[in-house]
């Protein structure tokens, strides 16, 4: 005897509309009120968003998923599928990022600058990712110049972004001991110069100087202006940057001065007259308007010793380079296959955000998440375990403080794909299965620049109005 084809299809087509019901209820995260008592959300695909996030590690706790994109949008809905998209967790209808969208769109119609400062352990050491970041966003919205730039760099050699030479420098920085008298910059270095003595403010000559040439780059191949920040100064300090001398006497934790480049100079020169001891930390090359990003590597740095960088001075760089988005990428180095838990790094870190958020009031953070790092287990190299796990604390951190996330781990592929991008047919990894090669690093800096153009994007066709 023949089904009826209708009822056959019935119990299929009410499932349907039962998800449909559930995923609309989602996107309001509503609660329910009876008789006072308060239900949860309804978060229909909250296990669904938590399983696919990070694969073969439990994770603490319930993170959803959101998007950038309008919360009340089925745009929106299908997006939070995605643990590759970047996640919003502001709460509220709003978006994290709003203020870096709204700067965006004014520099790409000609109004100043939209500024990123790019915070990072070894994986963006040299310039890494943040130089394709910032060649990309230049192409897209303008501009030249390729920020800020340290005194001293123990890896001057390897950076392709900027040719940069210097002597006579006394290095301070996070994992060292320094003079009570001296402060670390934002970078979480310090330099003092060497060569201090009573010059004459004629006298051109110094034995504390440094020099950088422009790379034949795309957006960095001349100098425009050039800003020199520094610490407290004196009236008997002074520098030389290009043959024009300025004294070095500002006030303030930290204070800046505006060097205008001849004919788009193709080399910067500094020569530092100093007959007292005094903090410098670093130039900033720049055009006028357009997007510049500041990379601010540090070896070895979890993220956790950013909070020793004194508030005064975050906000005092912050007044001098004014930022509209903040980047943070950590956990490399606390990265331990015996870890079993993160607590630890998810108090210290939560720390850190609120001394950063503090400093650089209104400006929009975004978390990128660790990588993938490969563990050589009885000779033969698969995920790290304590890379989801990590992950899973780094989502939580940014849900807590309503940051904006990106999940590198799963941008890369999630679980096993830093064998992939080390054994693959195109390498894109270092053999320590923990840092990415110059290959790898240009493909995540492409990645992350796509996500942040479609959020932008999205952002304009939801929340904006022409």
């Amino acid at each position: 005897m023949k089904q009826d084809k209708s009822k056959v299809a019935q119990p299929f087509i009410s499932l349907l509309l039962l998800i449909a019901c559930l995923g609309i209820l989602s996107l309001f995260n509503s609660r329910l009120d009876v008789w006072g008592l308060q239900t949860k959300p309804i978060e229909p695909f909250s296990e669904i968003l938590l399983s696919g996030a990070v694969s073969k590690a439990p994770l603490p706790g319930s993170i959803i998923n959101d998007s950038i994109i309008a919360k009340d949008s089925m745009a929106f809905a299908m997006r939070r599928l995605d643990p590759t998209n970047i996640v919003d967790f502001k709460k509220g209808s709003t978006t994290t990022l709003a203020s870096f969208f709204e700067s965006l769109k004014a520099t790409k119609q000609g109004k100043g600058q939209t500024r990123i400062a790019y915070f990072g352990d070894s994986m963006i050491e040299g310039d890494l990712i943040s130089q394709d970041l910032r060649a990309l966003m230049q192409d897209e919205f303008g501009g030249n110049g390729v920020g800020y730039v340290p005194i001293t760099s123990i890896v001057s050699y390897f950076r392709k972004s900027i040719k940069h030479k210097f002597k006579g420098w006394t290095t301070y920085k996070f994992f060292s001991q320094k003079p009570e008298r001296h402060g670390l910059g934002i970078s979480g270095y310090g330099f003092v110069p060497t060569d201090i003595q009573d010059f004459k403010y004629s006298d051109k000559t110094s034995n504390s100087w440094v020099k950088y040439s422009a790379p034949s780059s795309k957006h960095l191949d001349r100098f425009y202006n050039t800003k020199l920040i520094y610490g407290k100064g004196s009236k008997h300090n002074s520098v030389i940057i290009n043959n024009k001398q300025y004294l070095l006497d500002g006030k303030a934790e930290v204070n800046q001065i505006t060097h205008v480049n001849d004919n788009d100079s193709l080399v910067v020169d500094a020569y530092f007259k100093c007959k007292k001891p005094m903090d410098i930390y670093g130039f900033s090359f720049e055009s006028e308007r357009g997007v510049l990003v500041d990379n601010y590597s540090f070896r070895g740095n979890s993220g956790l010793p950013n909070y020793r960088v004194k508030k005064a001075i975050y906000s005092g760089t912050n007044t001098c380079l004014n930022y509209d988005l903040i980047i943070l990428q950590y956990g490399l180095n606390a990265l331990n296959p015996n870890t079993t838990t993160y607590s630890w790094y998810r108090i210290g870190m939560t720390k850190v955000i609120n001394h950063i958020k503090e400093s650089f009031p209104g400006v929009s953070i975004l978390l990128i998440s660790v990588g993938d790092k490969g563990y050589n287990k009885n000779g033969k190299f698969q995920t790290d375990p304590s890379a989801p796990l990590l992950l899973a604390t780094q989502k939580r951190l940014a849900k807590d403080n309503e940051l904006a996330f990106w999940s590198l781990y799963d941008a890369m592929g999630g679980y096993g794909s830093m064998v992939k991008w080390v054994e693959g047919d195109t390498v894109y990894a270092k053999k320590d299965y923990a840092h990415f090669n110059h290959r790898g690093a240009s493909r995540v800096g492409k990645m992350l620049f796509e996500k942040l153009l479609s959020e932008y994007k999205d952002y304009y066709k939801s929340y904006a109005t022409n």
